[in-house]
């Protein structure tokens, strides 16, 4: 009697421990649904920059307190001010710690941009920078800032007119449109449709893409997307939550990089 009485003992502590265990792992694997911290991009470069000298240029990339060293692509996008049109698109060297660098030599001094085009760990962030080279007139930078001014208040009646949200305008002329075929249900797959011109004529041969997030969601999707005729470009998607869900149409061609972000709200 008094071995039944010790083997149902040591067999309840053994299913109290196992309890714990699952427990315990269930209290893990809530932890690894936890949504993760943005993908962050710090640009670097040399204090001063004069003309004709080669510079180093970096994309310190983070998530929380992490060095991410598997972004998958870093690429640096360069333009003198005045010249939006001829944009510079060059592709960064992984150099570790979350480091990522170009050389360039900037051949004319002036006002030049510099954006990160960074896509790692299903996000992509694009921050932009302001570089001097040599010692520009300050008169040159508020005769361009003028001409963005007006530039920004004719693409905004431009927006009265058409109703297209977040118009991006550029001296090349490229528009674009974002469009669901039926109305956009919860786990149901719809398709994306996206027409693009430039300059009023139909852009074609483009690479597009869909990135696709929720609006209480860091974890952005990238749906790339099949030209199905002249400048139309569709991608089939499932949004797995109702509510406001943001797409950020991407439209890449040669050295054209332009990016549009668009609203849409699944039921």
């Amino acid at each position: 009697m008094k071995k039944l009485t010790l083997f149902f003992s040591l067999l309840s502590l053994m299913m109290l421990a196992a309890c714990g265990s699952t427990n315990n792992n269930e209290n893990t694997n809530g932890n690894n649904d936890k949504i993760p911290s943005m993908v962050e991009v710090e640009i670097k470069f040399p204090e001063a920059v004069e003309p004709n000298e080669e510079v180093k240029v970096e994309a310190f990339v983070t998530q929380g307190e992490e060095n991410v060293d598997d972004a998958h692509e870093v690429k640096f996008e360069i333009w003198k001010q005045g010249q939006e049109a001829d944009h510079e698109m060059v592709e960064a060297t992984n150099d570790g710690s979350g480091i990522y660098s170009i050389t360039k030599t900037f051949e004319e001094e002036g006002f030049y941009y510099i954006v990160a085009h960074t896509t790692a760990r299903d996000m992509h962030v694009m921050p932009r920078v302001e570089l001097t080279v040599g010692n520009p007139e300050p008169a040159e930078k508020e005769e361009e800032h003028k001409h963005e001014e007006e530039g920004h208040n004719h693409d905004h009646e431009t927006h009265e007119k058409t109703d297209h949200d977040d118009h991006h305008s550029h001296e090349n002329s490229l528009s674009m449109t974002l469009e669901s075929t039926d109305a956009v249900k919860a786990n149901q797959e719809t398709t994306l449709s996206t027409e693009i011109k430039q300059e009023d004529t139909a852009l074609t041969d483009a690479t597009v893409r869909f990135e696709i997030w929720h609006e209480d969601s860091e974890k952005h999707e990238f749906v790339d997307a099949k030209e199905v005729s002249d400048g139309v470009y569709e991608a089939k998607a499932t949004m797995k939550e109702t509510g406001l869900h943001y797409v950020q149409i991407h439209v890449e061609k040669d050295e054209l990089h332009e990016h549009q972000q668009e609203e849409l709200e699944v039921e």
